[in-house]
């Protein structure tokens, strides 16, 4: 297995560095390992090389899925952001008094106890009352994401309601049209819930 070292000193080597992900994700680099070191952004650089270095498409997006999902939760509760729910479950918000448990919708996975999965389009989703008093992280925040192609990252920006397993499947298989067709089928099942 080749070795290909990065080193990245400044800002826009970092830029670049990103700019490149598309490439070092592809074939040509399927039997490269990557070492890359840092003087800034570690804990990024630190995530990005683990994901490069996993050659299983699936185990990758596995890896992509859960770390981001960490990063989201990481800042929320950096930030002090959190949904809040009075002691019977019903949101804050006068205009969301119909969301329960900690969802914004109702949800066919939602329990008395909350979400049970780990959904990361519900993670990044936050409703008009949040924005207006937090500062919420988005998808272009989170650099790890852009490991993703332009058809799974368009597939989490809408990929509610969700157990972690389908979604890293609907993620492995990467079709944006096998997404839509699937999201229609959601959106029936869902009906049976409002």
């Amino acid at each position: 297995m080749k070795i290909r070292q990065i080193k990245i000193n400044t800002e826009s080597e970092y830029r670049k560095f990103l700019g490149k992900l598309k490439r070092y994700r592809g074939l040509l680099y399927r039997n490269t390992r990557f070492e890359i070191s840092s003087a800034l952004h570690n804990e990024r650089i630190r995530d990005m090389e683990t994901a490069l270095n996993i050659k299983n498409r699936r185990q990758r997006i596995e890896y992509l899925y859960d770390r981001a999902c960490d990063i989201v939760d990481e800042y929320n509760n950096k930030n002090g952001i959190i949904c809040h729910y009075s002691a019977e479950g019903i949101c804050e918000d006068p205009k969301h008094q119909k969301n329960k448990n900690g969802c914004c919708f109702i949800c066919y996975l939602q329990s008395s106890e909350g979400c049970p999965t780990k959904n990361l389009s519900c993670k990044l989703f936050y409703c008009d009352h949040m924005c207006s008093k937090y500062v919420p992280i988005t998808m272009d925040d989170i650099d790890l994401l852009k490991l993703f192609t332009w058809s799974q990252r368009e597939i989490i920006k809408s990929n509610e309601f969700l157990d972690r397993k389908t979604y890293i499947d609907i993620l492995w298989v990467g079709s944006y049209m096998l997404f839509c067709l699937y999201s229609i089928r959601k959106l029936f099942r869902m009906r049976k819930y409002i």
